[in-house]
């Protein structure tokens, strides 16, 4: 049986409930064969999260759900619309309906030499160190000294080239005047750089110098001890210092800005004294060895909220370093910034730079970390667009998100990009795609963005009740909690109706009256349309129950599935309540029925005629 590619969710609507609800809806429409009969239909859930729906040996639909779901289902088919009830087994609220992760070809991600390219627009490479040592600031471009040779050819050259140079003069007066703020502020920023480095250098020396005057202090044993395990540990910092200034003093690419932020993440461990290159932690029995990640998560939870942060840490690094739990490295990540420590930073790095179990969680943290700017992780638009864009190829719709906002703004949160490099940087067609990318998986705050979108017509998109209303019908379904947060965008969109609705009959002329709107996915979507348009809408759109009889399944042909549960569990339970009490108040019955037949005979012996067996009663 051959496997349909899943490209989105198409015109497919889903329903979930809050937190800790675990009832889930989707409604499939325009995929029941024509003439085909629901009882041929094979609805089925692999794996606990893939779902097959197959007729007469095809399959129709196969898609990977975002989290596991119950194995049983119910479904229905109703109006041409396949509905089916699934059970989360985690009552969690879903950021998307799709587990869709995209292909690596996809015209929509960035290229690598691109980013590439990027990085030596925004990460600019440093003078070798033979020439940092001076005060001159250089200029774009220039990595290197020139020799001898050149410099001879270029004294020739400028002989010749003098008259030409005040020709070009004046033209050249206005580029640059035009670029003068972008040089001033990129070289002041490697100004800033070389003094950081010169500034840390020295301090290493001079810490270095008087530590080893108090290591050659033979009248203190212990203290000349210590001052030697110290210079062995200043002396690695300045090892990897050296070796980060010359890899700044290299061509400036992707590999090479990693290569140095993991060089200052071990040079700020080797502070604090870890002198590891990577971050270990040891079991200490067997009964660790054997829990699984999230057991140590949870043991380490407890622990830290019984206020022992020692053995808290212990157990969420077991879980972090041996099972590569991506909880654990969160939380980790989280409670070692608190604590102005770099392991938090090292371990969120490698999780997601590892290639053979990647993470969309730690792709998307270490995204947001180079978009906002945060300790050892300047504020780079190629970094926070390398990460998100690993993090959206495994599916992760937040990436997804986070991608089209970065191309929106075209910088990062904070930047040292010029007006008119931001300004070159935009990308309203790859906001939308990315936007698209996420609305394809079903995620509710992509059709909640989309809506306000279409309210206020910003980024060139039109104004439109109709579209508006049908996202973000679509994302208060998918995200129930987000109608809750935004109260006013009930208020504008019906002054978005009525706005229609004035302007309505000065573009009724125009309008085609026998067509009707083309996005119509749900059936209480509101048309704003002429009289005669809504008349024919709904003489295509409302089919009668006759004409709809054979393709519903009788079985399932009233109320949803969720009602129906919730009526037989009321009923069981009544009925289970009702015989309980019956069964209880037997000794009671037992005790009354005397009562009743002693009450019945005093009755029966004050009607003579009730006590007289030969009485006439033909009076009556």
């Amino acid at each position: 049986m051959s496997i349909p590619t899943t490209q989105g969710i198409g015109n497919t609507s889903w329903t979930q409930g809050e937190d800790n609800e675990s009832i889930l809806e989707i409604r499939i429409p325009d995929i029941v064969p024509t003439n085909a009969r629901p009882r041929d239909l094979s609805v089925e859930i692999k794996d606990s999260a893939v779902l097959c729906i197959s007729h007469a040996g095809k399959r129709l639909i196969q898609w990977r759900l975002h989290a596991a779901v119950s194995n049983e289902v119910e479904w229905r088919v109703d109006n041409s619309v396949v509905v089916i009830d699934l059970e989360k087994k985690v009552p969690t609220v879903w950021s998307c309906l799709l587990d869709l992760p995209m292909s690596d070809d996809d015209p929509l991600l960035t290229p690598l030499d691109e980013i590439n390219r990027m990085f030596t627009q925004y990460f600019r490479t440093l003078p070798p160190v033979t020439v940092s040592k001076s005060d001159t600031v250089p200029t774009e471009g220039e990595v290197s000294e020139k020799t001898p040779e050149e410099t001879q050819e270029s004294e020739e050259k400028k002989e010749g080239e003098d008259d030409i140079e005040k020709l070009l003069q004046e033209a050249a007066n206005e580029i640059i005047e035009k670029n003068e703020d972008e040089t001033d502020t990129y070289s002041a920023f490697v100004k800033a750089e070389l003094e950081n480095y010169k500034r840390e250098e020295e301090e290493v020396k001079a810490k270095k110098a008087e530590l080893e005057a108090q290591a050659n202090n033979s009248s203190d044993p212990a203290a000349a001890q210590l001052a030697k395990d110290q210079i062995k540990i200043l002396e690695k910092i300045l090892s990897l210092h050296n070796e980060c200034r010359e890899l700044r003093s290299r061509p400036t690419s992707l590999d090479n800005f990693l290569r140095c932020t993991k060089l200052d993440l071990q040079k700020a461990r080797v502070n604090i004294g870890e002198v590891s290159e990577s971050e270990s932690e040891e079991y200490k029995n067997d009964e660790e060895k054997s829990l699984s990640a999230t057991d140590l998560m949870k043991h380490g939870l407890n622990f830290i909220e019984n206020k022992d942060v020692k053995n808290g840490l212990h157990y969420l690094r077991l879980a972090a370093i041996h099972h590569q739990h991506e909880q654990s490295i969160m939380i980790l990540h989280s409670i070692y910034s608190q604590l102005d420590s770099p392991r938090g930073a090292s371990l969120l790095l490698d999780r997601a730079l590892d290639d053979k179990n990647p993470s969309a969680i730690a792709n998307q943290k270490m995204g947001e970390l180079y978009d906002k700017g945060e300790r050892h992780f300047l504020p780079m638009f190629p970094a926070a667009l390398y990460f998100l864009q690993r993090a959206a190829k495994l599916g992760s719709v937040s990436a997804m998100l986070s991608l089209a906002q970065l191309w929106l703004r075209g910088c990062t949160e904070s930047t040292l990009a010029s007006e008119e490099e931001i300004e070159l940087q935009k990308d309203l067609s790859k906001y939308h795609a990315w936007l698209g990318k996420a609305i394809d998986r079903g995620c509710g705050s992509a059709y909640f963005v989309k809506g306000c979108m279409h309210i206020k017509g910003e980024h060139g998109t039109e104004k439109s009740y109709e579209k508006a209303k049908f996202y973000l019908d679509a994302a208060s379904t998918s995200q129930p909690e987000l109608s809750k947060r935004a109260h006013q965008i009930p208020l504008m969109l019906e002054q978005l109706r009525k706005d229609e609705e004035k302007a309505a009959p000065t573009t009724a002329p125009v309008v085609n009256r026998n067509q009707a709107s083309t996005i119509v996915k749900n059936d209480d979507v509101m048309q704003v349309t002429p009289s005669v348009a809504r008349l024919n809408m709904l003489s295509k759109t409302a089919p009668s129950e006759a004409a709809a009889g054979p393709i519903r399944r009788t079985k399932k042909s009233f109320g949803g599935s969720s009602n129906r549960k919730v009526f037989w569990e009321r009923t069981c339970v009544m009925g289970a309540a009702m015989y309980g009490i019956y069964a209880l108040a037997f000794p009671l019955r037992v005790m009354i029925l005397p009562l009743f037949y002693s009450i019945l005979g005093t009755i029966v012996e004050a009607i003579p005629w009730l006590a007289n067996p030969s009485a006439d009663v033909s009076m009556f």
